[in-house]
């Protein structure tokens, strides 16, 4: 082959791999795009508005962060209903009863509202007795309610546990890899890992509400914890109008001249640092109050002056079949998973002794990365 045409298909081969890259199933494109995002959609912060009207509290559970040791470096809040205890049960077997992850403090709290008798209800007040892992606020618990439920919790965590670096909201049919979503945060926050190693005296929430350097809660060694919204964002998603609809968004709530919602992340999993509840704190009253909480907390933190991150990582609303490398190394959430599969993904990626034996992926699995678990999600699905 002479050299000229070895060199075209030279180049046609490196373009063929830029390309499969930024638009193919990895979704590096994505993640390229939503860094765009901060540039090109950035609007100016609202002025903060009244204070919010949220529930009272049933089940405060208001020393949930306090304690020996060091404060949380991740808060998690799993949108949970009364009588899902056994979605509650399979977390608290596997990914949940996890307190440490790469030798920083994690904690799982459970968000949920009132049955529609009201009150917290016989079996759930012995539960939180029992596990003191619940945290309850006075509204009937339904999909339409779970702004209400969401506010709730990102306000309970400004209160009592304002010196959590970043709190993920989840689902209990969601599956977190806690240890690699540890990993990422310290990997996005820009610093070492030496940097989340002092343990500083907790502030009080009047003076995280009033800082403005944009720290989660407190300062954690030499650098403050970045301004972070993360999860598997949306983009340009218009308002459904179908009447009785789960997703129904009325013209009253959004009118058509708006246009689509602001970017937002799927509520199945998205991140906040200290600073960005803060100022989804600041603002939320005066947002629509919308259904949808996902949109809610995304137009929330457009109007604060903030737009989310895209993870390819993060699954969002899609399933992954079980598979071993792909739970336990490159998702950080899965969607959809049942008590049992819950269970079973944890006996796949856990060791009971803490010494894994083999490695979670083989060569070549580890070499196509999320691709490769992408693609057997399509072929799945």
């Amino acid at each position: 082959m002479p050299l000229r045409g070895l060199r075209r298909l030279l180049l046609a081969a490196v373009l063929l791999v830029v390309a499969w890259t930024l638009f193919g199933p990895s979704g590096l494109g994505e993640e390229m795009l939503s860094l765009s995002l901060a540039t090109l959609l950035l609007p100016a912060p609202a002025s903060p508005g009244p204070p919010l009207a949220l529930p009272r509290l049933l089940i405060p559970n208001a020393g949930f962060c306090r304690g020996p040791g060091a404060p949380p470096f991740l808060l998690i809040l799993v949108c949970t209903a009364p009588d899902h205890l056994q979605q509650r049960d399979a977390i608290r077997a596997s990914w949940g009863q996890l307190r440490e992850a790469r030798g920083l403090s994690v904690r799982t709290l459970f968000l949920l509202g009132e049955r529609a008798r009201g009150g917290p209800g016989p079996g759930l007040a012995e539960e939180a007795l029992a596990h003191g892992d619940i945290l309850q606020a006075a509204f009937h618990d339904s999909y339409r309610n779970l702004t209400l439920k969401t506010l709730s919790g990102l306000n309970w965590a400004s209160t009592h546990c304002p010196m959590a670096r970043y709190v993920l909201k989840t689902d209990d049919d969601v599956y977190v890899n806690v240890p690699e979503l540890v990993s990422e945060l310290v990997r996005r926050g820009g610093g070492r890992w030496q940097q989340w190693e002092r343990r500083p005296e907790p502030q009080s929430s009047a003076t995280v509400g009033d800082n403005e350097q944009e720290q989660g809660g407190q300062d954690l060694g030499s650098q403050p914890v970045p301004l972070l919204y993360l999860g598997r964002v949306h983009w340009r998603v218009y308002p459904s109008r179908l009447p009785g609809g789960r997703h129904q968004v009325s013209e009253e709530q959004w009118p058509q001249a708006w246009g689509p919602f602001p970017p937002y992340a799927s509520g199945t999993g998205y991140v906040l640092s200290g600073s960005a509840v803060q100022r989804i704190l600041k603002v939320a009253s005066r947002a629509p109050l919308l259904p949808l909480e996902d949109v809610f907390v995304g137009v929330s933190a457009s109007w604060g002056g903030l737009t989310p991150t895209h993870c390819v990582k993060v699954a969002g609303a899609t399933h992954y079949p079980l598979d071993r490398c792909c739970y336990g190394k490159f998702l950080l959430t899965s969607h959809k998973l049942d008590p049992w599969k819950m269970r079973e993904v944890w006996k796949l990626v856990d060791s009971p002794d803490g010494e894994r034996t083999e490695p979670l992926c083989s060569w070549l699995q580890g070499t196509l990365g999320v691709l490769r678990c992408r693609f057997i999600a399509w072929l799945d699905s």
